[in-house]
C-alpha cells in the first residue's frame, strides 16, 4: 500500500441508479470518518448516473469514476470495484442504500483493534423505496469462533440476507477470495470463504439501512430478471448453478492454508451438504437435459 493511500477505499458498483445514487454517494461523504477514497463503477448505464458520477467526482477527490463501454453485468461489476482499491480496508456500498455517518469511523476502530477480526458490521435497518424503515433486522452473522471450519459453517447457516457483505473487510483477505462469479449465492460463498481468515464482528449500532423491493434487492427478482442481473449476455440458462456453488466451496478450502485437522472438517461438511442436497443436484442435471432437448 502507498503511503498516501487512504486507509479504507469504498467500492459503489451502478447501473441506471440515478433514482437512489444522490442519496447513497451523499451519506458516505457524510462519514465522521474522512480517510477514505471513493470508487464508482459505472456499468454503462443509460440513464443519469454517468452525469451525476462525474458531477461528484469534479467535486471531491477522493472519488474515482470509471465507465465500463458495455454492461458486464453485476458480478463483474462488483468485482471491478476492488482491483484498484488502495486501501487496507474495503467495503462494497451499494448504490440504493443510506450509510449512516458513523458507519466507517465504528468499523474502523473494530478492525484496528482486534487483528483476528476480517470483518466489522454494524446492524441493519431495511427500507422500502421511500426511505421508511420496515424492519430492524437481526442479522446474527456476529462469528467469533476460533477455527477457521466453525467460522466457515456458521456463515453459511445462518445468513439469510448478506448485509455483512457491505461490512468492512480487510482487503488482503477479501483478494484471496475469487470474489463474485456468476452463479446463484456465489457472494454468500465469499462471505464464508472470507470467514475462514478471521472472525466477524458486529458495531451493536444500527448504522446501515438498506433498500429492498424488486429494483434493488436480488432476493425479490424472478430467474429471468437474475439471469440478466447476472450475466446480460448470456441468451441461455444459467445451468448447473448448484454444482458451480458446491465445486466453488471444495475450492474455497484448497486456496485456504488450514491445518489438516480443519481441511478435513471443512470437507466432511461440504460434503454432507452435498449428500443433503442431492435432489437439487439432480434437478440441475434434469433442467439441462431438457433445455438441451428443447433448445
Amino acid at each position: 500500500m502507498k503511503a498516501d493511500a487512504p486507509l479504507v477505499s469504498v467500492g459503489m458498483p451502478v447501473y441506471n441508479g440515478q433514482e437512489f445514487l444522490r442519496a447513497a454517494i451523499d451519506s458516505l461523504l457524510g462519514q465522521t470518518f474522512a480517510d477514505f477514497e471513493l470508487i464508482l463503477s459505472d456499468n454503462a448505464s443509460t440513464d443519469a448516473t454517468e452525469a451525476i458520477c462525474r458531477e461528484y467526482a469534479a467535486h471531491d477527490n477522493r472519488i474515482r469514476y470509471f465507465r465500463h463501454a458495455e454492461n458486464i453485468g453485476a458480478s463483474d461489476n462488483y468485482n471491478a470495484v476492488v482491483f484498484p482499491a488502495r486501501g487496507r480496508y474495503f467495503k462494497w456500498a451499494s448504490s440504493n442504500d443510506i450509510f449512516q455517518p458513523p458507519f466507517l469511523e465504528r468499523c474502523v476502530a473494530v478492525l484496528d483493534a482486534y487483528s483476528d477480526a476480517v470483518l466489522a458490521f454494524p446492524r441493519t435497518r431495511l427500507i422500502d423505496p421511500n426511505g421508511r424503515v420496515t424492519e430492524d433486522y437481526q442479522d446474527y452473522m456476529a462469528i467469533s469462533d476460533a477455527r477457521p471450519s466453525a467460522r466457515y459453517r456458521a456463515c453459511l447457516e445462518r445468513m439469510r440476507l448478506n448485509n455483512v457483505m457491505n461490512g468492512l473487510i480487510r482487503i488482503d483477505s477479501l483478494r484471496r477470495t475469487t470474489l463474485v462469479k456468476k452463479y446463484f449465492s456465489s457472494d454468500c460463498n465469499m462471505m464464508a470463504e472470507v470467514a475462514l481468515y478471521g472472525k466477524f464482528v458486529e458495531v451493536p449500532e444500527y448504522l446501515y439501512y438498506r433498500r429492498m423491493d424488486p429494483r434493488t434487492s436480488t432476493a425479490l427478482r424472478s430467474g429471468t430478471e437474475l439471469l440478466a442481473f447476472y450475466d446480460p449476455k448470456r441468451k441461455n440458462p444459467m445451468m448447473f448453478q448448484q454444482w458451480k456453488m458446491n465445486f466453488a466451496r471444495f475450492g474455497a478450502v484448497w486456496r485456504a492454508s488450514l491445518p489438516l485437522d480443519e481441511r478435513v472438517r471443512l470437507a466432511a461438511y461440504i460434503g454432507r451438504c452435498v449428500v443433503w442436497n442431492r435432489h437439487r443436484l439432480a434437478d440441475d442435471v434434469g433442467a439441462a437435459i431438457k433445455y438441451l432437448l428443447t433448445a
